[in-house]
């Protein structure tokens, strides 16, 4: 089940889009929930929702990508980029703590009925009434999500945790590389819910160590405030079990970070692979096939080649 959570929280990007191999076994197309901000009527919050045999399935996206030929134009990603960067931390009383104000606008927007649709809450009501009637899956629900989708993931178990009628469902949430979405206090509630979370880091990647807090490391922090110079300090800590590779010496842009020339470190680069196509500061964050976490969420998944059999049929 964990590895069809990676793949979707992939499909949250582009929910149309189907990778040969990475099926998530929906038992019908899911479900999208769109957005849009009340600045520039923008579609910048986006998640899936849908049935599989072990339960309604769902997964918040990510961050809009400033490259690769997406779909949305230029507005849509620096107001997404401008919603991530709102990290100011405010108490809010859906999650027992401080929280982004950024992500928590993005959850809030996302789980209620709106104009365009209904929400995440009315989505999963309705597919878990529907597997009352044809039981064809288990009343479980699963929250996943990759960079800012884990936050709102993990935001959004949350608002789950609390609906009365959801007392007896059980809750499983699967991060992949989130962003921190609240303070101490937060955590603390979290830790004390029925929520089962399972949060997925490689090293060397900075998304999961913001929004910036005195405990995030300095090598993360130099790269972060090069990025956004504004970011709001607060005491932001991350919940759920860690799950992540043995240690190395020096990995993904920690390495990429610290060299004193890093474009010459990746022209030496050899090879048409991940490492080759972006420097390790955006590989360390990928989910695409082969990539760190692709190999670390299916560590131990005898059916999952990483997609090294297909790339080897190609060549």
């Amino acid at each position: 089940m964990k590895r069809r959570l990676l793949y979707a929280a992939s499909q949250a990007y582009q929910p149309s889009m189907l990778v040969q191999g990475r099926n998530v076994g929906w038992i019908e197309a899911p479900f999208v929930v769109r957005r849009e901000t009340a600045l520039g009527h923008r579609q910048i919050d986006q998640a899936l929702v849908g049935r599989t045999p072990e339960g309604v399935v769902v997964a918040f996206r990510g961050s809009l990508p400033p490259f690769f030929g997406a779909a949305q134009d230029g507005w849509d990603v620096v107001l997404d980029w401008l919603n991530d960067s709102f990290s100011l931390c405010i108490e809010d009383s859906h999650y027992g703590g401080g929280v982004h104000f950024g992500f928590a606008e993005s959850t809030r927007r996302l789980w209620s009925d709106a104009g365009s649709g209904p929400g995440v809450r009315t989505a999963i009501q309705a597919m878990l009434d529907q597997s009352l009637l044809d039981r064809k899956a288990r009343r479980h629900i699963f929250v996943t999500g990759h960079s800012k989708g884990g936050a709102l993931a993990n935001l959004a178990a949350m608002r789950a945790a609390r609906v009365g009628e959801w007392s007896d469902v059980p809750l499983s949430v699967a991060t992949i590389a989130a962003a921190r979405a609240g303070n101490a206090d937060f955590a603390a509630t979290y830790d004390r819910s029925r929520i089962a979370c399972l949060r997925y880091e490689m090293p060397g990647d900075v998304v999961p160590h913001l929004p910036l807090s005195p405990s995030t490391p300095g090598w993360a922090r130099k790269i972060a405030k090069q990025v956004f110079p504004k970011l709001a300090l607060a005491d932001y800590r991350p919940v759920g079990l860690l799950v992540t590779p043995p240690p190395a010496l020096k990995s993904g842009h920690q390495a990429w970070a610290g060299s004193r020339r890093p474009v010459k470190r990746l022209l030496d680069r050899r090879g048409t692979g991940l490492e080759a196509l972006a420097p390790a500061i955006l590989t360390a964050h990928a989910i695409c096939p082969g990539s760190g976490y692709d190999r670390l969420i299916c560590d131990g998944e005898r059916l999952c080649d990483h997609g090294e059999d297909r790339a080897r049929k190609r060549a």
